[in-house]
């Protein structure tokens, strides 16, 4: 038994297209020409035609399958991808010899999981274990893997798991710690292995990939993809089966091992994890739940998922458009009205790893997320509007899930200096607010971009569970956002002591706003929310001109300062009335 083979994927790929673009020329042509040689009878010159016209169909179709059947088990064999030869010794010479086998192989098991059904013992136990340890070495090969599952049947393969968890406690709803699913894997293993090796191959039948998996325990499923090396698709259908179930049918009593086995997962296929925020718009809600890992009773899992979502969905991993789909779910999914992130009875995720993975790695998306800010505060600028699909996102939704962040004290940091950064690379500074008709264009969009993050900021900083202190700071902050970029970008300083000057002059504006928002949150002043919100962005009229002038640029006149404060009012107010409202009543 074994066969020495090697195959150029790539070649062999091309090759397998070839013959099935000429089965479909025969299959098209073969009616036709039967019906003319029938037709013609014996005056037809050549009516062996007919059957050498088969016999090509049914070459190319055997050797067709013959080489798919070299091509999944030799991806099993060495798991790497390219270009180039690959070899390997295959356990059978042919894939109906491979088929053979795993049906014969199947009956030891079949007969030993009767015995033990019956008996119950020990001894009946080792027998089926004893049964499935004889696949172990031919499991690679595909065809062998699903002829051994076809035979055994969905039933039977899911009562041997099911007798090995019966006396581990909730094991087949909650799963089973890794320590158990290590053991499972000596008698197991092999079982989970073949399930997995003709999955992957695309081998099982409609009553594996939907009635198995639904009809399933999730303990069960778990222990699958724990005992093997799943495929992406096969992960994230067991995920879906797990996480699909409401919070209240896992029992808070036990640690949920189900969780700890997907993470875990994830952990070693995070692109899975990308491609199942992307593809389903409700994984996000599921996973990311405030009390999904706080709930579990496992240790360090709100960790392992911050490890994995950051290996899903950092900047460089996987696919753009996958990646971008991922975190538009993300954040429609947190930031929706009636989410339970904010102000609900489930908490928060605040002090949280999670919080911090996501905000560390949303920066790439805030163009999009202050594109739509702006879009809803200046609709005439349509060259500052999101594109698809950020333009479908609602900008409350976007502003629910950055305050879903900022419950989370380091979270909302990095997002305060990730929309710092963002600021100054619009690089407005380059334009000043009156100049030609170009140049004052590209200064009102990159404004209303600048406006728009730091509307984002503090929409959702209404949400922030701070000291009226640590509020007050991050509210002065923000609201110097869109007027930021002139003491950075607008004057090329290259004198050390006036560009220390220059901060220092905008540390004072930054104190300035900060001390009345605390007069307002202690009240020691009588003024109303709308007169502060107006203050400030009188303030930050004032800087640009006061700036302009200390830096020897031309000084604004009346009417243009009131443009500039007229513009900072409609991209700011209102955000800033609600957020001062919100937090001193």
């Amino acid at each position: 038994m074994g066969e020495f083979v090697g195959i150029d994927p790539s070649r062999a790929e091309q090759l397998i297209r070839e013959m099935e673009g000429g089965k479909d020329v025969l299959g098209r042509t073969r009616h036709g020409l039967e019906a003319a040689i029938a037709e013609a009878g014996p005056s037809w010159p050549g009516p062996a035609g007919v059957a050498a016209m088969h016999r090509s169909w049914a070459f190319f179709d055997e050797t067709q399958r013959d080489l798919k059947w070299r091509m999944d088990t030799l991806k099993q064999l060495v798991p790497t991808s390219g270009n180039g030869m690959l070899s390997e010794f295959f356990p059978f010479d042919s894939e109906a010899e491979a088929a053979r086998q795993g049906k014969a192989d199947a009956k030891p098991i079949a007969d030993a999981l009767k015995q033990h059904e019956i008996e119950s013992s020990i001894e009946t136990w080792r027998k089926v274990t004893a049964a499935t340890a004889a696949t172990k070495e031919k499991l690679n090969d595909p065809a062998y893997a699903a002829a051994l599952l076809n035979a055994l049947g969905p039933d039977k393969f899911r009562a041997l798991f099911m007798h090995w968890m019966k006396d581990k406690g909730p094991a087949m709803d909650r799963g089973l710690p890794p320590a158990l699913l290590q053991q499972g894997r000596k008698s197991l293993g092999p079982l989970a292995e073949a399930y997995a090796n003709a999955e992957r191959a695309g081998r099982l039948g409609e009553e594996w990939r939907t009635k198995f998996m639904e009809s399933t325990q999730p303990g069960v499923l778990t222990a699958l993809i724990a005992m093997s090396k799943p495929s992406s698709r096969l992960l994230n259908q067991v995920a879906l089966r797990v996480l699909g179930r409401p919070l209240g049918a896992d029992l808070p009593t036990s640690p949920n091992w189900n969780l700890n086995a997907l993470v875990e997962a994830y952990n070693v296929d995070p692109q899975a994890l990308q491609s199942l925020l992307a593809d389903n718009k409700d994984a996000a809600g599921w996973l990311l739940h405030p009390q999904r890992a706080r709930m579990s009773g496992v240790a360090d899992l709100e960790a392992k998922l911050a490890e994995a979502l950051d290996k899903a969905l950092n900047p460089s991993a996987g696919t753009a458009g996958v990646r971008d789909r991922a975190w538009f779910n993300i954040i429609r999914g947190m930031g929706a009205e009636d989410s339970p992130w904010i102000g609900g009875s489930w908490g928060t995720l605040k002090d949280s790893p999670i919080s911090e993975s996501l905000a560390k790695n949303v920066a790439p998306y805030l163009d999009q997320l202050a594109r739509g800010q702006s879009k809803r505060d200046s609709p005439e600028l349509k060259s500052t509007f999101p594109t698809s699909p950020w333009d479908t996102l609602a900008p409350d939704d976007a502003s629910r899930f950055m305050g879903g962040l900022m419950q989370d004290k380091d979270a909302a940091n990095i997002l305060m200096k990730a929309s710092q950064d963002y600021t100054l690379g619009l690089d407005i500074g380059r334009f000043r607010p009156f100049g030609d008709e170009a140049t004052q264009d590209q200064y009102t969009s990159r404004a209303a971009l600048a406006g728009g993050v730091a509307n984002l900021m503090l929409s959702g900083s209404t949400h922030a569970e701070w000291t009226d202190d640590e509020y007050a700071d991050w509210l002065a902050g923000v609201a110097l956002l869109p007027v930021s970029w002139l003491s950075n970008r607008y004057w090329p300083i290259q004198d050390a002591n006036v560009a220390t000057a220059r901060d220092a002059g905008m540390d004072e504006a930054k104190d300035g706003l900060k001390g009345a928002i605390t007069d307002y949150f202690d009240k020691k002043t009588p003024a109303t929310a709308e007169d502060i919100a107006k203050r400030i962005v009188q303030r930050q009229a004032e800087w640009v001109n006061s700036s302009l002038n200390e830096h020897g640029q031309k000084p604004l006149t009346e009417a243009q300062q009131n443009e500039v404060r007229m513009a900072f009012r409609g991209r700011l107010y209102d955000a800033l009335v609600k957020a001062l409202e919100q937090r001193g009543g």
